[in-house]
């Protein structure tokens, strides 16, 4: 597929989302852009919402959505510069100046607490103004924004004149400049990955950084080097990329408020020289390094897709020592860097997955004294793999007069569903399109949303996507691992109908008369369906087979949703001056509208089913399930092989973490290639298997 291709399906698709949806090309532009820009990783949580008025000096204020990002401590705002045409116009210096302007102004306009002059007392954006005001604070050292981010999503081609976005600090805070273009989505999509990060250490005023090599076996996939980095260079570095140089599954976890910051601070501010003594250092890797030889030493000029593993918090603080003033210069601060460099070793895609696979493992180990677990975000873990192939076992009935089943396709891997058509012809994209359509894909964070709306927590839900899929992963692994043979033919269905929910739920609020251009509801969705889930007598159920087949909601529900969506709408309107997106995270605000008196209607009520029904069938999904595993655990262990268990039991007893009984199990997989080899039994082969994982969490390579 070429940009040209790509540009006229990328139109094509919105026109079509924006008929379906009853929304305008716009808006769907908005809504598409905001979707690429949170799955690369640029954008935490970001909300669609219009806003669009002359200030002072008749000056616009504009922009089309806006976020916070906790980890960088960074307020967003996007405004979209769309024309609905495939032949692209031109986006000039003097445009990007006139789109930057109107988002810099209604900063400016919130921070002095003007916006009450030129909105009236209903209209959402004066809580956004409010909001901004209240993190910005005038104090610049309880600030909890500590730079601006602005972002142009336009379907024009950006000007060969355009050589800088270079933007002047706002009330002392950087603001760092954007343009996302669609052959910028292109070349991300056409490389399979992420935007890469190059840093050149002269452009921070480094003529290089000394280093050390490890001297390791040449065979290794890696590069292991050990250097002692300016406290400056990472502060300068981290105002100019953000907490894009968060390993993405970290960032989530990374709080500006949290204790940890604080001793970091007080050593920036009180004892900077014993920084170096005090701090453990970051652990990071790249793609590639640039190296010279100086009077120095070995030294590092350039880095290629720098992202930094553990030490983000010790980042973020550095670069907030400087924006509020308790340390400026970052004079004698040093910090301790081990880098690893993950060699290219095969074709794109496997070095892709391998890649993937390292800074994930290095991640969870370098993070193992605040454990992030496997479940969290790691798309290679053993639930996220089951989905995806359950996702290609169970099928879709046919439906809408069409002929073949369709798949829902999960994407565990995120921008996989685009990245599988880069290479396709025209009409093996349409083939493709046919079997995984676009509107049943789903992907890790969505998953999450959509089940903890089922199992009746909006709060959670409403708190956005990090927090949410932390919460999901904690509560699915703990089921994962005592009992696997839950997450069958029957799970995955029902998740699949509770994805039909959410989106429909989602397309029915956004046609309602009552709901304004820009409300929401992203709180109104989920507490709709909270609520009714909760109001369902215990004994009954919702008709997830009838769902399944149908794949879309019967006629009871819908009127259903119809009634209960007006009543979150009103309700979470009336949040006592609290922003609705803040009021809506509390789990008080959940139980204050669930403890609403409610009556299902009757046509919905005579639709459920008895739970009895339910509950056979997941008996029996359950022994089916079980069977199957107990094959593949057998299949497993001798797929790995005598030698792969004779090294695990070799490297367990030299670290002393395996028990008699442990070491009794793997010496039956050490005996497969034996004259008279011993196959485990389903039960040994599956306490074969969790050893292997127990040696994982020691360390030790699997």
């Amino acid at each position: 597929m070429d940009i040209n291709e790509y540009r006229e399906e990328f139109i094509n698709e919105l026109r079509a989302d924006a008929s379906i949806n009853n929304t305008d090309t716009d808006d769907e532009f908005v809504r598409r852009s905001l979707e690429l820009l949170e799955n690369m990783g640029e954008l935490q949580d970001p909300i669609q919402f219009y806003f669009g008025k002359q200030g002072r000096r008749n000056r616009m204020m504009q922009f089309h959505a806006y976020s916070y990002d906790e980890a960088d401590g960074s307020f967003v705002l996007i405004i979209s510069d769309f024309i609905d045409s495939i032949s692209p116009n031109t986006l000039t210096n003097t445009r990007i100046d006139t789109l930057n302007k109107r988002m810099t102004a209604f900063v400016d306009e919130s921070y002095r607490g003007n916006l009450r002059d030129f909105c009236d007392d209903a209209d959402e954006t004066l809580n956004i103004g409010d909001e901004l005001k209240n993190l910005l604070s005038d104090d610049i050292s309880r600030s909890r924004i500590l730079r601006f981010k602005f972002y142009i999503i336009t379907n024009s081609t950006l000007s060969g004149q355009v050589k800088s976005l270079k933007r002047d600090d706002l009330f002392g805070r950087p603001v760092e400049s954007n343009v996302w273009t669609i052959e910028r989505f292109y070349e991300i999509a056409e490389a399979n990955r992420n935007e890469p990060i190059y840093i050149n250490v002269a452009d921070f005023g480094l003529s290089g950084i000394p280093c050390i090599k490890a001297d390791m076996n040449d065979n290794l996939d890696y590069d292991a080097y050990l250097a002692i980095v300016p406290g400056r260079f990472l502060a300068d570095i981290y105002l100019e990329h953000g907490s894009r140089l968060l390993q993405g599954n970290i960032r989530a976890f990374l709080s500006i408020r949290g204790k940890v910051n604080k001793g970091i601070r007080n050593t920036i501010i009180k004892e900077p020289t014993r920084f170096f003594t005090y701090n453990n250092g970051i652990a990071t890797t790249a793609e590639n390094i640039e190296l010279k030889y100086s009077t120095k030493g070995l030294e590092i000029i350039s880095i290629k897709d720098f992202q930094i593993i553990n030490g983000g918090q010790t980042t973020a603080s550095l670069a907030s020592a400087i924006i509020k003033k308790d340390n400026t210069t970052l004079n004698n601060i040093y910090v301790p860097m081990k880098l690893t460099v993950i060699k290219s070793i095969g074709d794109e895609n496997e070095q892709e997955e391998r890649y993937n696979n390292m800074v994930e493992q290095i991640s969870r180990c370098a993070n193992c004294q605040n454990p992030v677990k496997d479940a969290d975000f790691f798309s290679n873990s053993p639930f996220h793999i089951l989905m995806e192939k359950m996702s290609i076992k169970y099928m879709a009935p046919p439906v809408g007069g069409k002929p073949n089943q369709t798949v829902w396709f999960y994407e565990r891997s995120r921008g996989k569903w685009e990245q599988e058509q880069m290479k396709m012809t025209k009409s093996e994209r349409e083939k493709f399109k046919a079997k995984f359509p676009k509107d049943q894909k789903i992907t890790k964070e969505e998953l999450a949303k959509y089940l903890n709306t089922y199992y009746c927590l909006p709060h959670i839900v409403a708190s956005g996507s990090a927090k949410n899929m932390k919460n999901f992963a904690e509560s699915i692994e703990k089921k994962y691992s005592t009992s696997k043979e839950k997450f069958n033919e029957f799970f995955f269905k029902q998740s699949i109908c509770c994805a039909i929910i959410f989106k429909s739920v989602d397309r029915i609020v956004n046609k309602q008369p009552w709901y304004p251009k820009g409300g929401n509801k992203a709180q109104i969705v989920p507490y709709t369906i909270s609520k009714i889930i909760s109001s369902i007598p215990k004994d009954k159920t919702i008709n997830f087979n009838l769902i399944w087949q149908k794949q879309y909601l019967y006629a009871s529900f819908v009127h259903e949703v119809e009634i209960v969506s007006k009543m979150a709408h009103e309700f979470l309107a009336d949040s006592h001056g609290i922003i609705v997106r803040e009021y809506a995270k509390s789990a008080k605000t959940w139980e204050m509208f669930n403890s609403i008196p409610y009556s299902l209607t009757n046509e919905f009520y005579f639709d459920l089913i008895d739970k009895i029904i339910v509950k056979e069938e997941k008996q029996k999904a359950r022994k089916e399930q079980k069977i199957e595993n107990d094959i593949t655990n057998e299949i497993l262990v001798i797929k790995y092989g005598a030698e792969y268990w004779r090294r695990l039991l070799k490297e367990g007893l030299e670290r002393k973490v395996l028990t008699p009984k442990e070491v009794d199990l793997v010496r039956i997989g050490t005996q497969l290639d034996g004259q008279n080899p011993k196959v485990p039994s389903p039960l040994q082969a599956k306490r074969i298997l969790e050893i292997r994982d127990k040696l994982s969490s020691e360390g030790i390579i699997v």
